[in-house]
């Protein structure tokens, strides 16, 4: 497993500064699409089979263990949707406004908008679902920092925070479990029983071979095209691809569904009727240091600067990913909202990195590396090109291959030297992963420092643009001072689409899976 922490797991990553809105607009449903589609004229009706790679355990969008966010992005609808170039668009608010103090968010709801139970979505509703979430979600700021929840009318929703909070409008955008689930989804104990939400497609049926989704006749955003969306578990990456090729699958590919390997999305591209939709990756993988209880060298920044130094990112792009990824530098892609514009200087240097863990007194290091390979098709290899280069400048590393459950132990318990790390990309990313893994105050598997969390705190309670750009640039001169963690490279985004698709266009973010206005020609 490579370790993503609670926005999400996989390899690939969500792109948003790259696309551009195609479908939605602030009196229309569904999600925006990007530019990347599938084209031919588009049939109402018909069944649309996506691959899915594991089954679902559970779709209920309070949980955390659920990891098919594009399963749940049917159901299930936000108050606020995350737009193509990070603004914020209407979802199930056809407004909202913000306190001048920050303190204050009301949203005025649609009228008119039912779950598929046939309830109607008001802001009482609203209200009671929140209330299931907020004070109990230690990974969402808003979470912690709302103090009350208000609904003055039907179509009128309040929120009182404790103190400002800019990241709030975007975190109600997320998958889980900010989105909305119908009263009759819990029983009188509050128990979660089905899952019903105001989304296009509803639930029909699961088991651990698929999950049934059917169109939402009452959908308030308009009538979907396919009558029906089955998501089939095929576990083998081999099988996925031989069951596109075949026809008996249209759709793989993604971070949640069924992850494309470079190697695959090179075969697929060159198969007949099958499209291949890639965007740039708004997601970057890093190498983290265990600095607290990992090898004391760890602590000294140089030795960090010098792993730094050590790696051959170009390499690793061209080589492991076949040149669709790209060599990372900062922490986050320049496409993320207030990530560093400029690439750092991390050059291939082996001389310099060998001359700073002489001045470190850590020559002879040795380092243990953790690794689960299951999600990252290249995590073996990677691990041990990564493991040829720090043995060139004398740092020996010792590869540790997992399970799952011993390689989440090992994580947890903070016992290894060096592990793999995927930021979560939008609409998680900045503040999401700043919040999660570089807090001193938080179980983190990367870098924290007691300095770092006050100036992480400025940028999130700042109030205009300007002052929370000047905050996140202290934030990244802070991690880049200190070299805390190592990126390696920035991952692409890849899906593949059989010949019987029409209208499909990739979501603004990953999690996103846009059907309400796809087709199939059969």
């Amino acid at each position: 497993m490579i370790v993503r922490g609670q926005g999400g797991r996989g390899w690939r990553a969500a792109v948003a500064g790259a696309v551009l809105v195609v479908s939605l607009a602030a009196c229309g449903g569904g999600n925006p699409g990007g530019p990347a589609s599938t084209g031919g004229p588009v049939p109402v009706g018909g069944t649309l089979r996506v691959a899915l790679g594991q089954p679902e355990a559970d779709l209920n969008g309070l949980q955390y263990k659920t990891h098919s966010f594009n399963v749940l992005d049917q159901l299930y609808e936000p108050l606020v949707r995350y737009g193509p170039k990070g603004e914020l668009r209407p979802g199930l608010a056809e407004r909202w406004e913000v306190s001048p103090d920050g303190l204050t968010l009301t949203f005025h709801l649609r009228g008119g908008v039912t779950f598929s139970d046939g309830v109607a979505f008001t802001a009482p509703v609203a209200k009671t679902d929140m209330e299931r979430w907020i004070g109990s979600t230690a990974f969402l700021g808003i979470s912690r920092q709302t103090q009350s929840i208000e609904a003055p009318d039907d179509r009128t929703l309040v929120l009182r925070l404790k103190s400002p909070y800019y990241p709030a409008l975007q975190e109600l955008t997320l998958m889980r479990p900010v989105r909305f689930r119908s009263p009759a989804s819990f029983d009188a104990a509050g128990t979660f029983v089905k899952p019903i939400g105001t989304g296009p497609y509803k639930f029909e049926s699961s088991s651990a071979t698929e999950i049934v989704l059917v169109r939402n006749d009452s959908y308030w955003g308009g009538r979907p095209n396919l009558d029906k969306v089955v998501f089939t578990v095929i576990p083998s990456s081999q099988a996925r691809l031989a069951a596109l090729k075949a026809g008996e699958a249209d759709m793989i590919g993604g971070d949640y569904l069924a992850p494309l390997a470079p190697e695959e999305t090179l075969d697929l591209r060159g198969q007949a009727g099958i499209t291949v939709l890639s965007e740039p990756s708004s997601t970057n993988l890093l190498l983290g240091f265990n600095t607290s209880t990992g090898n004391k060298a760890l602590a000294d920044p140089r030795v960090r600067e010098a792993v730094n130094r050590a790696l051959d990112r170009d390499a690793y792009a061209k080589a492991l990913f076949n040149g669709l990824a790209k060599p990372a530098t900062q922490v986050f892609p320049a496409s993320i909202p207030y990530a560093p514009q400029q690439p750092r200087d991390v050059t291939l240097d082996q001389q310099r990195a060998k001359d700073l863990l002489s001045q470190a007194g850590a020559t002879g290091l040795s380092l243990r590396l953790i690794l689960d390979p299951g999600l990252l098709p290249q995590a073996r290899t990677l691990s041990e090109a990564i493991q040829a280069d720090l043995a060139k400048i004398g740092i020996q590393v010792h590869i540790d291959q997992l399970d799952s459950a011993a390689y989440a132990d090992a994580a947890s318990k903070r016992d290894y030297d060096l592990l793999f790390y995927l930021t979560y990309g939008p609409p998680y990313d900045p503040f999401a992963m700043l919040n999660a893994n570089f807090r001193s105050t938080e179980p983190t598997f990367l870098y924290t420092a007691p300095d770092l969390d006050g100036l992480i705190d400025a940028a999130l309670a700042g109030t205009t643009d300007a002052a929370r750009a000047a905050a996140y640039e202290r934030v990244w001169s802070r991690l880049n001072d200190d070299w805390a963690v190592a990126p390696v490279v920035e991952l692409p985004r890849v899906w593949a689409i059989g010949p019987a698709v029409r209208g499909f266009t990739l979501g603004v973010t990953e999690y996103d899976l846009p059907l309400t206005g796809v087709g199939v020609a059969r």
